[in-house]
């Protein structure tokens, strides 16, 4: 009986740590999205412009 105390004490220790990566994975998945788009608009905000003047040619 004496042993449950430590294994309880490790398995609390394991689940805090499998959310806090789960967090921090998430908040990088975020990030990289928020990124990816902001790299899609630019590139169809380049792509408009380069339009706009083989238009006026």
């Amino acid at each position: 009986m004496e042993a449950i105390g430590p294994i309880i004490v490790i398995a609390i220790v394991f689940f805090i740590l499998l959310f806090v990566s789960i967090f921090i994975i998430e908040e990088g998945v975020r990030r990289g999205m928020r990124k990816a788009r902001a790299e899609e608009r630019a590139e169809i905000a380049d792509m408009e412009a380069s339009e706009e003047e083989h238009a006026d040619d």
